[in-house]
């Protein structure tokens, strides 16, 4: 006969119910395996779903665009506007855009021809635009050529806009001034002068060519060699010593000096302005000594 005493009975009860949580905790565990592992397939196929979703999108759009755009006859470029405010040609601007009629209007890129344009050395600014269904837009504003670069080398004649940008031999005129010095080497159209000297000497320019001053101050050189001075020529023969700083206070004292030496019957061929004040006008050398008078301002 088998006997069971009450403490085995639970001591067996325990055991019972120790290996029914171990198991309960085992499927629990494997249920949340399962589970996640379901997500996770949901989650990468989803994913697969949308890029395949996104994909056919952007492949229909692109056969879509094409269709209806860009391999459409309806838009092809019959008219070209070509619109700018200087000297270059239509042609010439067509041929530095690289674009053409029987071109299709949505083929070409605005971006990629304003590029294009803006290379030119000529071309300062470019907007391009298209007008439906068939014209495209064009119009550029112009570098202008301000003075000449008197260069020691053999090369051919180049000028500058008043920016510093180099133009080519088209926009040189024998009318413009010349910068004379100008230290920088083996300059070609498009380069930008990097001689500090040069912006000075275009401020005197632009200074000189303002109304008030034209008729007093046309300026036929302007030589920059000089660290700390400008020597400007004006066309009716005088020399202008020029310090660097205060520019537009100095060439309106020196537009009045010119006046009044013409009012007292002066003959002054030299300027004196690298000083702050006492300006000095004098005669050319050897001048007789009625006319050697240097009086200050």
């Amino acid at each position: 006969m088998v006997r069971f005493t009450l403490a085995a009975l639970k001591s067996k009860r325990r055991g019972n119910q120790s290996r029914e949580s171990i198991l309960r905790s085992k499927a629990r565990s494997s249920a949340r395996r399962q589970a996640v592992r379901r997500g996770v397939t949901t989650a990468v196929v989803a994913l697969l779903g949308v890029a395949a979703i996104g994909a056919a999108l952007w492949w229909g759009g692109q056969a879509a665009w094409q269709i209806l755009f860009t391999e459409n006859e309806f838009f092809l470029i019959r008219d070209i506007e070509v619109t700018t405010d200087g000297a270059l040609t239509m042609q010439e601007i067509l041929d530095a855009a690289q674009v053409s009629k029987g071109q299709n209007l949505f083929a070409v890129q605005p971006d990629t021809i304003r590029e294009a344009l803006l290379g030119k050395a000529m071309i300062a600014s470019a907007q391009v635009g298209r007008r439906l269904p068939d014209t495209l837009l064009i119009e550029v504003g112009e570098r202008v050529a301000v003075a000449r670069l008197g260069r020691s080398d053999a090369g051919s004649p180049l000028a500058v806009d008043l920016t510093g940008h180099v133009l080519g031999p088209s926009s040189v005129r024998a009318s413009l001034p010349v910068i004379l010095g100008v230290r920088d080497k083996g300059l070609k159209p498009g380069d930008v002068v990097q001689d500090p000297m040069l912006a000075e000497a275009l401020q005197v320019l632009e200074i000189c060519n303002l109304v008030a001053m034209r008729q007093e101050l046309t300026v036929a050189t302007i030589e920059v060699g000089h660290p700390d001075r400008l020597t400007v020529g004006l066309t009716t023969g005088e020399t202008v010593l020029l310090s660097r700083n205060k520019l537009r206070e100095k060439l309106d004292r020196l537009r009045a000096m010119r006046i009044e030496a013409r009012r007292r019957g002066l003959d002054l061929a030299v300027y004196d302005m690298t000083v702050d004040r006492n300006f000095v006008g004098r005669p050319a050398t050897g001048a007789p000594p009625a006319a050697a008078a240097a009086p200050a301002w």
